[in-house]
């Protein structure tokens, strides 16, 4: 006899305990405080319109972020399509390519995150916990029970891959603070391009 499996979860009891957690996530992603609150209402009303889907329970906060990093990746392929177009016009209008500091990150960061897809699954998760949920290297190693200098050369070495990707696609210049100045795009098949 199939029985069917009913929520006790409500939409106030999920916004309760991560409202404030994604909030911050947005935050740290975006590194824009001014799109923070909007993303996160978006997130929240997907979350409100697609909690009959959630079966397990137990699973709640990893189906909660994933709606938030699916949610914040949008955000930024719509902002790479509008900082395309501004470029353009720019260069049709100026001359020269000119993009403000903040979206050249917001790029850069999408790329990121979509090569982050091409690493060994073990690098993926690593950075997906310290570099996107904030644990530390010391709680990343308790949770996938190994050592911690194995969990901060698992960081590290997947940190070094995507940037060797990076610079194998479209290398940039950075300013002190890290901030992307400058990308030089390369010619071929590269997904920054």
């Amino acid at each position: 006899m199939n029985q069917t499996i009913q929520n006790t979860i409500t939409f106030n009891d999920i916004w309760l305990k991560f409202s404030h957690p994604i909030k911050d996530f947005i935050r740290n992603q975006t590194h824009n405080t001014d799109v923070t609150d909007d993303i996160l209402q978006e997130v929240f009303i997907k979350i409100h319109q697609n909690l009959h889907l959630l079966r397990e329970e137990e699973r709640v906060a990893s189906w909660v972020f994933q709606i938030a990093r699916n949610t914040v990746l949008n955000y930024f392929r719509t902002q790479k399509r509008q900082v395309e177009n501004q470029a353009f016009y720019q260069y049709e209008t100026d001359g020269e390519s000119s993009f403000k500091e903040n979206h050249l990150n917001e790029m850069v960061e999408f790329w990121l995150e979509e090569f982050k897809k091409d690493l060994a699954p073990k690098y993926q998760e690593a950075l997906q916990l310290v570099d996107i949920e904030g644990i530390t290297q010391v709680e990343l190693a308790h949770r996938l029970g190994i050592s911690i200098s194995g969990a901060k050369s698992r960081v590290q070495r997947g940190r070094q891959q995507l940037k060797q990707k990076l610079i194998d696609c479209c290398p940039v210049k950075t300013d002190q603070y890290g901030n992307i100045l400058e990308i030089e795009h390369k010619t071929g098949e590269c997904g920054c391009v």
